[in-house]
């Protein structure tokens, strides 16, 4: 019966980059497909060495052979596990050996994410700093033009400004060994970024970060405001700024892609619900009382008026 035994070749998870886009390094993350023999059959397995959830969707050709599961197949392989997705063995010429392929790609994060609407995010930077929003939803957009960052936030911040946790979450992916970066896309995917998944099972990712040393490692939760790294010019980029973008996977096409999500920031005590605006300088305040023009003064998040919204110290 030993000629009976599935033949099988794997192909590497597709790492899907956009222009203008930076995501997380997911290729060096330690996610696999393997198949385990099981008699004459075949586990495919799913091997998750690593903190993050994943979502991966995987594809099977090939002859003469059956399955316990119907082709194709999505799934959600929780951190640090592993998941048989089905079994495969000999189809209906029984006599003769059969043979399959998978081929799959996958992506940080669940794929029922829900971005909780209660969430809401500190600025990504220091206590008393205060950058402009190069670009954001609602304004112009140079290079978020796609629904993979159609909601990312670009600040201005200089190279080597600090730039810290926006909610709490764990880590699973610190990338920081790039040096290169400018506005060509053979620097697409030279882009340093720390990923952090929240507890809803969306993804935050900070960008084009300068080069280490890793100041958090994966797998390690961190605390709102808790510093993750630098801000620099790496990857593909038209000059110093951070990306950064909440999302969750999607399937499009027979693809692992992922989906920007719309985001509120907090500043000010008490504090102030806002989205980041194209052209308006926000200031990280979370210890002394202002109000932005026109906002009540009461106690707890206020959601601000629409239109352009500047929340600089007075």
């Amino acid at each position: 019966m030993r000629n009976l035994l599935g033949k099988f070749a794997s192909v590497g998870a597709l790492m899907l980059c956009v222009l203008g886009s930076a995501g997380a390094a997911v290729t060096d993350y330690p996610f696999r497909l393997l198949t385990r023999a099981e008699g004459t059959a075949q586990q495919v397995v799913a091997e998750n060495s690593g903190p993050a959830p994943i979502t991966v969707y995987v594809t099977l050709t090939g002859e003469n052979y059956a399955s316990d599961q119907v082709w194709p197949v999505t799934a959600v392989v929780p951190p640090n596990s592993s998941m048989s997705l089905g079994r495969v063995f000999a189809g209906d010429h029984t006599g003769a050996p059969y043979n399959f392929l998978f081929r799959y790609s996958h992506h940080f994060g669940r794929l029922d994410a829900q971005h909780d609407p209660d969430a809401v995010y500190r600025l990504p930077f220091e206590e008393g700093h205060a950058f402009a929003v190069s670009q954001a939803h609602g304004g112009r957009l140079t290079s978020h033009n796609n629904r993979e960052n159609l909601y990312a936030v670009d600040f201005a911040m200089p190279v080597g400004s600090a730039v810290v946790a926006a909610r709490a979450g764990v880590v699973i992916d610190v990338t920081l060994r790039h040096r290169e970066g400018g506005f060509s896309t053979s620097f697409i995917d030279k882009a340093n970024t720390v990923a952090i998944v929240h507890d809803d099972g969306t993804v935050a990712e900070y960008a084009h970060l300068s080069p280490g040393p890793d100041l958090v490692r994966p797998g390690q939760r961190v605390a709102v405001g808790e510093l993750l790294g630098y801000s620099g010019n790496t990857g593909y980029s038209s000059g110093p700024h951070l990306h950064f973008i909440v999302s969750r996977p999607t399937v499009t096409d027979g693809k692992v892609t992922r989906v920007s999500v719309p985001v509120q920031f907090y500043a000010n005590d008490p504090a102030l619900r806002f989205s980041a605006q194209s052209g308006t300088t926000l200031t990280a305040n979370y210890r002394t009382p202002i109000v932005a023009q026109g906002q009540p003064a009461h106690g707890g998040i206020a959601n601000t008026a629409t239109g352009r919204t500047s929340l600089d110290a007075e």
